[in-house]
């Protein structure tokens, strides 16, 4: 494993560590995200930063839990305002606190929705190839 990763796991509590393992379960299935360290959290990109996973305890991130931020939140179908704004423009998230607060079957259409935006905002990198989600 690279330094990088070990760094961030190494820094997370009990609790973070288990919402991130449960957000990392549920971004698997979208096999064109590409994970990396990035701002020492991760991120996941696809022709660009789709969306981040920060616990609260690498800064500058949430005061407590962890986020699951949107890098074009502001852009994503959110009919029932479930997103938190904060004071941002462009990036929108959720919090967790606690592995159970996380239902996989509302977010994953926002990440559905955020891979496709990020498809039409975003050409691929010449040299990659693309993985088409089924």
């Amino acid at each position: 494993m690279n330094d990088k990763f070990e760094l961030f796991y190494s820094s997370l509590t009990e609790t973070e560590l288990s919402i991130v393992l449960r957000l990392k379960e549920i971004l698997k299935p979208f096999k064109t995200l590409e994970e990396r360290i990035s701002y020492s959290v991760l991120y996941y990109f696809q022709n660009s930063r789709v969306c981040f996973i920060w616990p609260a305890s690498i800064k500058p991130g949430p005061k407590s839990g962890v986020q699951l931020g949107f890098c074009n939140g502001y852009l994503l179908n959110d009919p029932k305002q479930k997103l938190e704004k904060e004071n941002r423009k462009q990036v929108y998230c959720f919090t967790f606190h606690s592995p159970e607060e996380i239902d996989s079957k509302l977010l994953l259409p926002y990440i559905q929705n955020a891979v496709e935006i990020d498809k039409t905002l975003y050409k691929p990198k010449k040299g990659t190839k693309h993985l088409t989600q089924k």
